[in-house]
This record gives structure tokens, sequence and C-alpha cells, in this order.
């Protein structure tokens, strides 16, 4: 009787290690909010292999591009997705904390995913073409000064990163532009290089090797690798700055969040995903989902705020 008592016991105690390696999904989607061939989608593509060794192995990683509006489309996929890990996203933090605010029609709200992992921060610069007669954020900002609305910014979207910036820059520097959104950033950049834009504002990683000339980033501290100052050493203290990582669908069970966010932390410490982030002037920056949910809440807050003042919220 003891005998079998023990082969039971042992029994019962078998499935638990094979039940938790069930909780994964035999296949993930990683959706990217931006398109193929952006910043985003370059650090998205970097991770997912780590990320699927971090997971054991024997999951299958896809990322899968969902861009359009801003970012919104593919978050909106997300959060719609099963709560079962099949579905996650990986990208900026605007498109949960920014666009529900301006778009009040979206079917999502923060609240609507669950933060995994925080996996980067980004630096974003304010550049003009090779041939501008702009040599210096003053001299751009004097000739705006004269031509309300008459110079432009191209950006990725309202809400995004680029646009904020700017937007807070205007009210710092009392200028106004005329702004851009682009669906697709490489026509940015062509129309960046050719003049038909006056500045372009986006990851340095975008414009490096591009033939624009940075006047400004926004940044805490210069970059060794960028030739231009920061914003807040040219006397304007822009505080936007781009972060993101890994979500999921609201409701997913949490031991799997758990499991996942543990992959996730891992993948943003193996050499195959720091080596291209350096390459792609990236910052790696990991965080906890406490840490990442505690910052996303902490912008959500100030997006609302510099949005109202801003005019952007619609009434």
């Amino acid at each position: 009787m003891t005998t079998r008592r023990l082969l039971l016991g042992a029994a019962l105690a078998l499935p638990a290690l094979p039940l938790r390696a069930q909780e994964l999904p035999r296949s993930i989607t990683l959706i990217s909010p931006f398109g193929a061939g952006t910043v985003i989608d370059i650090m998205a593509r970097a991770f997912a292999e780590p990320f699927r060794q971090a997971l054991g192995g024997n999951v299958a990683v896809v990322v899968m591009n969902r861009e359009g509006a801003g970012g919104t489309i593919g978050t909106a996929a997300v959060a719609q997705a099963r709560p079962d890990g099949a579905v996650l996203g990986f990208g900026p933090s605007g498109m949960m904390t920014v666009q529900p605010f301006m778009v009040p029609s979206l079917p999502y709200r923060l609240d609507s995913v669950m933060p995994l992992c925080q996996t980067f921060e980004n630096i974003f610069a304010l550049a003009v073409p090779g041939n501008s007669p702009h040599r210096t954020l003053a001299d751009f900002l004097a000739a705006a000064r004269t031509r309300p609305e008459g110079l432009s910014f191209g950006h990725a979207g309202n809400g995004t990163v680029g646009h904020l910036i700017v937007r807070q820059l205007e009210l710092m520097a009392n200028v106004r532009l005329s702004d851009v959104a682009y669906r697709a950033g490489g026509q940015m950049m062509v129309d960046a290089q050719n003049g038909t834009l006056a500045m372009a504002v986006t990851t340095w990683a975008t414009l490096r090797d591009s033939g624009l000339r940075v006047l400004a980033i926004a940044a805490d501290q210069r970059d060794p690798a960028i030739d231009a100052p920061t914003l807040t050493e040219l006397g304007f203290p822009v505080t936007w700055r781009g972060f993101g990582g890994l979500y999921a669908p609201r409701g997913l069970p949490a031991s799997l969040a758990q499991r996942i966010e543990a992959a996730c932390l891992e993948a943003t410490r193996s050499d195959a995903y720091g080596s291209v982030m350096r390459s792609t002037s990236q910052v790696v920056a990991p965080l906890s989902a406490t840490d990442f949910s505690a910052r996303l809440v902490a912008e959500q807050r100030e997006a609302q705020s510099m949005l109202d003042r801003l005019g952007l919220i619609p009434r």
C-alpha cells in the first residue's frame, strides 16, 4: 500500500513540469506596428530569435508587420487578440499612452494590454536636407518665425514621438511648423533628402548615413556617435523620449506572463540582440514588467497633460 501511494504521489507530481511547458503556444506572432525596414521592425527581428531560444527553442516566433495609423492598427490587433500568448506586440509606448487620448474611437486603452518587458530606448533627432540653408537649429527656428507654417517637418504619425517632440519645441520656441505624417518612413527620408521636407524628425538609426544634417537630438545627454547638441543644451528642455518593449493582450495568465517576461529579459541580454542594437545606434534598456508598466502609466499621465496644452485632445 505504501509503495502504491508513493507511485501515485509521484504520478501526480510529474505533470507539473509538462503542463508548464504546454502553457506556451506552438507559435508566437510578434506584431511590429510599423513597416518592414523601419527601426522598430529591425529591433523586433533582432529580438525574435534570442526570445525564441530563451523560451526553450521549441516555439516558433514570427514577426508580422501591421503598420498604419501611427502604429495603432498593429497595437489594436494585439489588444484584441486572445490572451493565450500566441500574439504579442513589440513596439514603442506611444500607441498605448498617447494615441487613445487623440483618437477616442480606438478599440483599446493602456489597460487593454499587459506590459511584459521593456527592451529598448531610442534617440530621436531633428535633421534637415544636406543642402539646407539652415546650419543650426537657431537658423531653422529664426526662419520659421518669419514664415508661420511655411516650413514643414515629417514624422511617423500624429502622437508619435517625433511628432510630440516638435510640438513641444514649437511651444517653447514660439514657432509654428507645417507637419506631414508619413505611413512609410522610407518616403519621408526620400522627401527630406530631396528637399520636399524642410526637416525630418525620426530616430538616429534612421538618419545615420542618410546625408541629412542633424541639428539637435532629443536625449538626456550628448551621444558621442552624433555630432549634434541636445535640445536641452540649446535652451529647449523637451521631455518626450522614445522607449518600448514587449506586451500582450490583457488577461494573459499570470504564470505564462511571468515565463514570457523572463524570456524577454534574457533575450535583451543576448549578444545577438545587443549587436544589432549597437549597430543601429539603439539603446538596450531592459525593465521588468512591473517597472515597464509604471513607466507607461507615468507617460500616460504626462501625455494627457501635454496633449491638453497642445490642444490635441478632441472635445
